[in-house]
């Protein structure tokens, strides 16, 4: 079995350590932080999941990731997927949605259509607008991500992994015996393969490598107040959904948070992950705060949460997936792209997959770290 490092706890890297130390291989799992912080791209209560891409690409491995994700939950014994359903709307022959349609029907996804008066009486509390339609798929929710990430940490320890929390790596050095990592505070760490999913940082880490073309912005949400009984908003009443026209999208209450969360999925202010501003201006509410007006009767404009969090983006918004050009030992996993969470349970898996040289059961040229600078 072999010694391997995994470089970031966050979605990805926890996935990857259980995935390893199951298999029994002699994990360590690297965090500059603590697990679970919310300085990076996988803490929180929500993150949307579905299989409704306008890429059948992408769809099409969400269908290997579900199975995943029961897997986890059936292993944590704890409810981490909330299958609440999601409406996916815009014009009704916006371009997107027509994709969305074919790639559903093309990997045998089940979908409804929903125009404004259907959506009225299924969904009271989330309006379409005269000449909008949505496509409702059932399979869709949202994943309780800090509890997806403790759930694979505190398994990967319960076989074997060790979690270095506060323990930040200042290099990286393969040689002929293995790779050593030198460790802040002096010490070092040697091992034969090592996984970086190191989220915003990661670019950093393997710049004496690779220059990676990765761009970190700062993104913001909120948590509005209902106007009337939260139950209006709850699982069992709203779903996950995504205006495809315009990037807005949210959840229902999510039964730990207050309020009903809001976001835009617009591409934030370029910043450094060591540098962020964390504190919400009213030039970031101003547009949740419109829209919220426009489609979701019922929810006021009283901030009850909010938030900033960060994407790690790619310039055509895939993500990487590769071994190091010249180092094979080397695995990055990194610009996730805003889009990711829902998939770093898969990743996780292909990722250990990698490091132990087994074969990967899909085609990732998509993912290669080659196209890039192509």
């Amino acid at each position: 079995m072999a010694r391997i490092a995994v470089l970031g706890a966050g979605g990805v890297g926890s996935a990857a350590a259980r995935f390893l130390a199951r298999e029994g291989h002699d994990v360590t799992v690297l965090e500059q932080l603590e697990p679970d912080h919310d300085r990076g791209s996988s803490y929180g209560t929500s993150r949307i999941i579905r299989k409704t891409y306008t890429d059948g690409f992408y769809t099409g491995l969400m269908g290997a990731a579900y199975p995943l994700w029961d897997e986890l939950e059936r292993e944590a014994g704890e409810p981490l997927f909330a299958r609440t359903g999601g409406l996916f709307f815009g014009p009704a022959e916006h371009p997107e949605l027509v994709a969305i349609r074919r790639a559903l029907t093309e990997n045998g996804v089940p979908f409804e259509e929903l125009d404004p008066a259907a959506c009225a009486r299924r969904f009271p509390r989330l309006r379409l607008l005269p000449g909008e339609s949505g496509v409702f798929e059932r399979e869709a929710g949202f994943l309780r991500a800090s509890a997806c990430v403790r759930a694979n940490l505190r398994l990967a320890t319960a076989h074997g992994a060790q979690v270095r929390a506060r323990t930040a790596v200042e290099g990286i050095s393969p040689g002929p015996g293995g790779i050593t990592l030198s460790l802040a505070g002096g010490d070092s760490l040697s091992v034969d393969r090592l996984i970086v999913a190191a989220g915003p940082w990661t670019a950093r880490l393997l710049s004496r490598f690779v220059s990676l073309p990765f761009t970190v912005t700062r993104q913001t949400y909120c948590h509005f107040e209902p106007e009337g009984a939260v139950e209006e908003f709850s699982a069992e009443r709203f779903p996950v959904w995504i205006d495809f026209a315009t990037n807005f999208y949210g959840f229902p209450h999510d039964g730990q948070s207050p309020g009903v969360k809001v976001a835009w999925h617009e591409m934030g202010t370029p910043t450094d992950p060591d540098r962020v501003d964390r504190e919400l201006h009213e030039a970031d509410r101003a547009p949740l705060r419109r829209y919220r007006a426009e489609h979701l009767p019922g929810l006021s404009p009283r901030v009850a949460l909010e938030k900033v969090c960060l994407y790690t983006m790619t310039p055509d918004t895939d993500f990487v997936v590769d071994p190091l050009p010249g180092e094979p030992r080397i695995t990055l996993v990194g610009g996730l792209s805003g889009h990711g969470f829902k998939f770093t349970v898969l990743l996780g898996r292909i990722a250990a997959w990698m490091a132990t040289e087994q074969r990967v059961p899909w085609a990732l040229s998509r993912f290669s770290l080659a196209r890039l600078s192509r």
